[in-house]
């Protein structure tokens, strides 16, 4: 009886190690890729402005960290350097391209002409949002830079090439 209870006790030893090595390995995995979704993107914020425009347009910080999921507020600095008032309009573009089916821009002053008297200073925000989906796509879960850019136009030169 001795031996049985030995061969039992081996039998469940063996079983418990083999099972505590599966749980250690498939652990460290799911942690990884939970983690996945908490670790910050970078995003780096281009601006550019047509030469029509007068306009000097700067994002404050060059480069900004957005883990996804997280909602981010983003100040732009634009300064009219002409004499008299303008109106501009921005465009936008993300790189890589698949990236910015991941970007909710839930205020954005892109959405609107904008018109600054002359030599007026401001600043405009943007707030956006980084679906955490983007660490699930094939297409996008590795991506760990990025690029926004905006581009400002003349919105009057603008609206006479739509006409």
């Amino acid at each position: 009886m001795v031996a049985i209870k030995s061969k039992r006790f081996k039998f469940y030893f063996f079983l418990f190690i083999i099972l505590f090595l599966f749980f250690l390995f498939f652990e460290n995995k799911f942690k990884k890729k939970g983690n996945v979704a908490l670790e910050p993107i970078s995003i780096n914020l281009l601006t550019s402005v047509h030469k029509n425009l007068s306009w000097n347009f700067k994002p404050e910080k060059d480069k900004i960290f957005v883990k996804p999921g997280e909602v981010v507020t983003i100040e732009y600095i634009i300064e009219n350097l002409s004499d008299t008032n303008t109106t501009g309009i921005a465009t936008f573009a993300y790189f890589p391209n698949h990236f910015g089916n991941y970007i909710s821009k839930i205020n954005c002053f892109c959405y609107d002409a904008q018109t600054l008297k002359p030599k007026q200073k401001g600043k405009f925000t943007l707030v956006l949002l980084i679906d955490p989906e983007v660490t699930k796509d094939s297409k996008t879960k590795d991506i760990k830079e990025a690029t926004i850019q905006f581009t400002f136009f003349d919105y009057k030169k603008f609206k006479e090439k739509k006409v």
